[in-house]
């Protein structure tokens, strides 16, 4: 018997806290019960005492909450994490606690080592060849007077495309790495989205798939590093999540290099202006950034804008992109109405812009979102005029309303009734890793966006662009814009970036092909300052003849 004891009593012992039956788990829950009691009182919800007898409609409520409290012990967990913030970020709601940075380490910039006159940036390289490209009968004294100072003789032209080609020298890959992962970090805070180490070394490493040759694990100490860099800081938080969300970066890396695998075994048996990816992407009515100049020493900051509700409410835009570098012939467009359809006068309205521009195809929901059936339009009105009866591979998310093989086999036959699509499912937690439209190309769209609606003449202007009318003409524009050969090897590099082609070229990107800053001191054939280097015939036109101006389909490269 008291060997029995014993053994019941060691038994007892060995229960780890992570069990319900710990002690450590019960004083947890009594104070949580304690906690979720003062809560109801504070709200007026329940009364101090409880009645002598239970009724039961009381023992129901009961039952109800105790099935709800162990449905969340056993599917959820208590796990510590770290959100990252700018260290000059506000925390209004002050639920942050502050912690020291571990690293010790003095870091030096690598850039500190080179003198100016011995190191060339890709940067600068990049810029040498496009003027170089686009002027090919000048002389070397001539590229030199337009800013090419530090070219020093034309055959450097052909070592210079070669490294660019290659990515550039080791510091340069290394800055591209770094460059791309704040550009992530900066994007997800502004729109107040969480970000721990975690997502860093996964943005880093995204960004070091496009260079095969170079060994990058982003490790502890590069984060640390990364940190320190651009005056990032930690905030030690406490979060409530499901087991779904904790995936390992070992587990997303491996899905993530097994889709790559499989995924360029399939590439090979398609052409490669038919094997697509297509993906939504959610934009706002009007963009806006986080922060503005003002004078030193102010404590609030405001910023004036003409309608609330568009930096809050938002619209999906489906664009699609091949391998060969094309954009499909229409961006498909979903628009947030309060009914989730157009009314009879807006619809009018709507019907007369998609006649007026015509690479759009658009729609409507409650949300600005698609589901299934707005999917299923934009198969039939977007990707069938494209592909017709052609055979063709289709990558698209894990998003479950696009996964089903009936639903393409349905729409995408030949002439035998036989299915003509393959489609190939991301792996959840995988997108930013091998989908190229949101590897690269959704961010361009975006920045083109933004230059739209944030450009020095509206704001002389007090004027915005962003009703139902101005969002079609901006992805009108945007889609325009970009298929235009100029950016052919732009969309091709989503593709290298993702890992699922090999092959990498020298390619131009929105800014460098439209908006540069050389690009402030010409003018426009009405004498204003131009705005924009058109894609397609090259002209630099202000914004009002770009934008005020703009038909569908009128930049050509004879125009």
């Amino acid at each position: 018997m008291a060997s029995s004891e014993a053994s019941g009593s060691h038994s007892v012992e060995e229960i780890p806290d992570s069990s319900l039956h710990s002690d450590f788990s019960k004083q947890r829950l009594k104070d949580g019960v304690v906690y979720y009691e003062n809560l109801l009182l504070e709200n007026d919800l329940i009364m101090e005492s409880s009645s002598d007898t239970l009724s039961e409609d009381a023992m129901l409520i009961g039952r109800e909450l105790y099935n709800s409290t162990l449905d969340v012990l056993s599917e959820k967990k208590f796990i510590s994490d770290e959100e990252l913030i700018h260290a000059q970020e506000e925390c209004i709601e002050g639920n942050f606690e502050a912690i020291a940075d571990d690293s010790h380490d003095d870091y030096v910039p690598d850039e500190k080592k080179f003198k100016k006159s011995d190191f060339i940036t890709l940067e600068y390289k990049i810029k040498v060849l496009n003027v170089a490209k686009a002027h090919p009968t000048w002389k070397l004294d001539t590229l030199q007077k337009h800013g090419c100072g530090h070219l020093k003789r034309m055959d450097h032209l052909k070592v210079w495309e070669k490294d660019v080609e290659q990515g550039g020298t080791k510091f340069d890959k290394f800055h591209v790495i770094d460059s791309w992962t704040y550009d992530r970090f900066v994007e997800m805070r502004r729109n107040y989205k969480q970000v721990t180490t975690r997502n860093l070394q996964q943005w880093a490493l995204a960004a070091a798939s496009q260079f095969p040759d170079l060994q990058f694990k982003a490790s502890n100490r590069w984060v640390a590093k990364f940190k320190q860099r651009h005056n990032i800081c930690q905030r030690k938080i406490t979060r409530f999540v499901s087991e779904k969300e904790t995936y390992s970066i070992e587990t997303i890396l491996a899905s993530a290099e097994t889709f790559r695998l499989q995924t360029k075994q399939l590439i090979s048996n398609f052409n490669s202006d038919f094997i697509i990816n297509t993906d939504q992407t959610g934009c706002q009515y009007q963009s806006h950034f986080n922060r503005t100049l003002t004078d030193k020493g102010s404590k609030t900051v405001f910023a004036n804008v003409q309608d609330m509700n568009k930096l809050s409410h938002t619209y999906t835009a489906q664009y699609s992109i091949t391998l060969s570098g094309k954009l499909l012939p229409q961006v498909f467009i979903c628009l947030q109405e309060p009914t989730g359809d157009f009314g009879p006068r807006i619809k009018q309205h709507v019907e007369e812009y998609v006649k007026k521009y015509r690479n759009v195809v658009v729609t409507s929901s409650k949300s600005g979102k698609l589901t299934t059936i707005l999917y299923k339009k934009f198969l039939v009105k977007s990707l069938m005029p494209y592909v017709q009866k052609n055979k063709f591979l289709l990558l698209v998310d894990s998003w479950t309303g696009q996964t089903r093989a009936e639903l393409y086999d349905e729409i995408f036959q030949d002439e035998e009734k036989m299915p003509t699509c393959t489609t190939k499912i991301i792996p959840p937690k995988c997108t930013p890793l091998v989908q190229p439209c949101d590897v690269y190309f959704y961010r361009q769209v975006k920045n083109f966006i933004k230059r739209l609606q944030s450009t020095a003449d509206l704001l002389d202007k007090n004027y915005e662009i962003h009703s139902r009318e101005d969002c079609l003409k901006i992805h009108s524009i945007v889609h325009h814009q970009l298929s235009a050969p100029i950016f052919h090897q732009m969309i091709q590099y989503a593709w290298f970036a993702s890992g699922l082609c090999d092959t990498k070229k020298f390619f131009t990107n929105v800014n460098q092909a439209c908006f540069s800053l050389d690009l402030l001191k010409t003018h426009c054939n009405c004498n204003k300052t131009a705005f924009i280097c058109r894609s397609w015939c090259r002209k630099n036109v202000c914004f009002e003849c770009f934008y005020h101006n703009y038909h569908s389909g009128s930049c050509t490269p004879d125009c």
